[in-house]
């Protein structure tokens, strides 16, 4: 884990947690209070130690459809197509969305939304019912990934994540959440006319 979720574990881990709220209420208000429209900014980063990148970006969700930037890379959704695009090779692959996925750069739109049939979840610490750290286990091991960790933070009536940490079968992927903004953005809509000098690779 990055050093977020290594610190808010060391402090919090020894909390008891009998009166605390639990992982699935805190699944819960945090999808309740990010609703159907929201963007943030993000580092990503990839890989441990001496093997890590780190990548700056953002992510806009509005409804099924949702649009990523990511150096030099974008990704543009209706929700049903997806069209990333590479700016440096100048290469667009478009493909159908994944809908099984959680993975917040593969589909963001389900990235924080957690059913219990799908998943083993634990509170792993929490403090004050301020912030909390919730484990997620996926039921579907075909889903690839091994667990994934949120870190979580309460502001007034709301639940925000700071943190999301994916392990793939020992492959890890960080990424930290800056600011957020709940209604002042405009989606990006994906247009075949912006990129029509790129290369289109199609998987439909």
């Amino acid at each position: 884990m990055r050093r977020l979720l290594i610190t808010l574990c060391m402090l919090l881990g020894a909390v008891s947690l009998s009166a605390q709220t639990t992982a699935e209420e805190w699944l819960k208000q945090l999808e309740t209070s990010l609703g159907s429209r929201y963007a943030f900014t993000m580092t990503v980063d990839v890989g441990m130690g001496d093997d890590e990148t780190t990548l700056a970006g953002r992510v806009l969700v509005d409804g099924d459809s949702y649009y990523i930037s990511l150096e030099a890379m974008e990704v543009y959704s209706d929700g049903k197509l997806r069209y990333e695009v590479n700016n440096q090779r100048k290469e667009v692959t478009e493909d159908r969305v994944d809908l099984t996925s959680h993975d917040l750069l593969t589909n963001p739109t389900r990235a924080f939304s957690f059913a219990p049939a799908e998943f083993n979840m634990a509170l792993r610490s929490s403090h004050n019912d301020e912030v909390a750290i919730v484990e997620l286990i996926p039921r579907d091991a075909s889903l690839g990934i091994s667990t994934i960790s949120l870190a979580l933070v309460r502001d007034g009536q709301r639940v925000y994540p700071q943190q999301v940490a994916y392990d793939y079968d020992g492959d890890s992927v960080v990424i930290t959440i800056g600011e957020y903004s709940l209604n002042e953005w405009t989606l990006p809509q994906w247009s075949k006319a912006r990129y029509k000098a790129y290369d289109i690779v199609s998987f439909l």
